[in-house]
């Protein structure tokens, strides 16, 4: 059963630690390998001075990271009304999506080798006319659902309230005007004029 209001699974917030990990270890040694060897021809000392120094930076970027993701995951929040999906996230600058149903063109799921791990997936909701700002013809996503574990019962939630609403541009109920119609209008009308100006002559 899908929640009109719901957060990211507990699981997604661990997710983002591990690529916080893994990601620090690859960077570390991507830079600080090469620096050393660099800087050793220095001397000795000033080469460690360095080196520590880098580290304790590097140490307080990642303390800083590990800080900030809990928040980041509370900030995320999800809202199915009846006619809009709302997305909400942000710690000091906050964003927050509104996507009516009758204009979502596309969703997409989406699974990382980590992520599947976990079990969590990410929904891309696209709709008509957003597309990148680049200039190709790739779409991305108006709005995107992260770190659910049910990715699949929402999908299907929202592409049955997708189906059950009228898209912007078109009335389901209501005929287009037809020339022949317009034309008709216009002769009421004129005939109308001429009433009313032969009853002031």
């Amino acid at each position: 059963m899908v929640k009109e209001s719901f957060k990211p699974h507990e699981d997604f917030k661990k997710l983002y630690y591990v690529y916080l990990a893994l990601g620090s270890i690859v960077l570390y040694f991507l830079w600080a390998v090469p620096l050393f060897v660099s800087i050793l021809s220095s001397g000795r000392i000033v080469a460690i001075y360095v080196m520590v120094s880098l580290f304790l930076l590097y140490v307080a970027f990642v303390a800083f990271m590990a800080f900030w993701i809990p928040k980041f995951c509370r900030s995320i929040a999800y809202l199915l009304t009846e006619s809009d999906i709302v997305v909400e996230r942000g710690v000091w600058w906050k964003h927050k999506s509104i996507v009516p149903y009758n204009r979502v063109t596309n969703m997409d799921v989406v699974q990382g080798p980590l992520s599947r791990r976990f079990g969590l997936g990410k929904i891309s909701i696209q709709t008509a006319g957003f597309s990148s700002g680049g200039g190709g013809s790739q779409k991305v996503a108006e709005a995107a659902i992260l770190g659910i574990k049910n990715f699949d019962e929402v999908k299907d939630f929202v592409m049955n309230r997708v189906r059950r609403l009228r898209p912007v541009a078109v009335e389901a109920e209501s005929e287009p005007p037809t020339s022949q119609g317009t034309g008709l209008q216009i002769l009421e009308e004129l005939r109308k004029i001429r009433e009313n100006l032969e009853k002031r002559s």
